[in-house]
């Protein structure tokens, strides 16, 4: 099975219910498309948002850290975490 969902998501409104899932145990594949800020609201701050990023709503640069979701999984003993970069070299 998959989840699949954006940072909004993952990071903010349904991290609850993302963490539920990781510490049931069940045997599920979780996708985030992590854009690191609210695509939805024309690209606001999120806690996705690295920090010292100048965006919409942060414009002087995002004073918080973004929250470490891979780490946050990986406290649970049977999830797998890997990360892609699709702008890397």
């Amino acid at each position: 099975h998959w989840i699949i969902g954006g940072d909004g998501w993952a990071y903010d409104i349904g991290f609850g219910g993302l963490d539920h899932v990781l510490a049931s145990g069940e045997n599920v594949n979780i996708l985030v498309l992590d854009t690191e800020v609210y695509s939805n609201t024309g690209s606001q701050a999120s806690k996705a948002s690295p920090k010292g990023a100048s965006i919409k709503m942060a414009v002087g640069g995002k004073s918080a850290k973004k929250k470490d979701l891979g780490a946050i999984a990986m406290m649970h003993e049977n999830a797998y975490v890997a990360s892609v970069s699709m702008s890397a070299d």
